[in-house]
């Protein structure tokens, strides 16, 4: 597991997924996990048409 940092200022306005020069950071990084607030979440790497990278934001259950 490899936990990427994040802000406010790296989530989109809906809060549901990383803004691209962070889902980049993310990519490239090989992170699987974000830690946001104290919070560890598992994220899901996805790629859109263009290759951009898309992280979304989940919450990891117990």
């Amino acid at each position: 597991m490899k936990i990427m940092q994040i802000s406010w200022a790296d989530i989109c306005a809906y809060g549901d997924w990383l803004k691209p020069e962070s889902a980049l950071k993310f990519a490239l990084g090989g992170y699987t996990h974000v830690e946001f607030q104290g919070e560890v979440s598992k994220c899901e790497l996805s790629y859109a048409d263009d290759g951009t990278p898309l992280v979304g934001l989940g919450k990891e259950s117990n």
